[in-house]
């Protein structure tokens, strides 16, 4: 199964030119994701979704990006994105979405993807999902980055992004209400020793169901 860390290099609305104004990194553990993209001029959310990826087909490779919350509210637009490699190792994705600088119109684009190297370890990928009284929660863990995304029920967006560097973790990102940090709470309670996917699990004090579990 795909165990794999993505960070955009360009985006291109059709006809434009390519330009990249955000940090853009997805966590991909099986069949789930978790997309953050922040602005990098004042670190506000460019976009955060989080959701299923499928596989439509493989040659090309065609991806359908099924969003369970979404920071553009575009939960019921589903994405489809087709790839083509490049030369360098990179990957060019070219299908259409909703442009948020064009009224939301569905519009044509291209993004340039590479690949963060994910070193070996012990400790598995995860992605979890929490349905509460505080909203719809992801949190995803891939190497040494972790990422969580938050929807309120009054449809309020909150987000994280934290790196792991000498053995410490550091914030990298962060919106909105406080959310279970790496940082503050420790791998320890993020332990996923005897998870199993499609249970549930007790972590801080929340309950979520293991929507992914993988060997890094």
């Amino acid at each position: 199964m795909v165990v794999q860390l993505s960070y955009r290099k360009s985006l291109r609305w059709v006809p434009g030119e390519p330009s990249e104004p955000t940090s853009t990194l997805v966590l991909d553990v099986g069949d789930f994701f978790v997309d953050l993209r922040m602005l990098k001029a004042d670190s506000t959310i460019d976009w955060a979704m989080a959701g299923r990826r499928t596989i439509l087909s493989s040659s090309p490779l065609e991806c359908q990006w099924t969003k369970e919350i979404c920071s553009q509210n575009t939960e019921a637009h589903d994405d489809i994105g087709i790839f083509e490699d490049l030369p360098n190792g990179d990957a060019l994705e070219k299908g259409s979405m909703p442009n948020p600088d064009n009224s939301d119109k569905i519009q044509d684009y291209e993004e340039v993807w590479g690949n963060l190297d994910i070193a070996p370890s012990e400790q598995p990928a995860w992605i979890l999902r929490s349905k509460d009284g505080n909203g719809i929660t992801f949190v995803g863990k891939v190497g040494s980055w972790f990422q969580v995304l938050r929807k309120s029920e009054g449809g309020e967006f909150a987000v994280l992004r934290e790196e792991k560097v000498d053995g410490s973790w550091l914030r990298r990102y962060q919106v909105g209400e406080k959310l279970p940090s790496m940082a503050e709470l420790g791998e320890e309670v993020f332990s996923a020793e005897g998870w199993k996917q499609d249970t549930d699990v007790k972590v801080g004090g929340v309950t979520y169901t293991v929507y992914a579990l993988e060997k890094a």
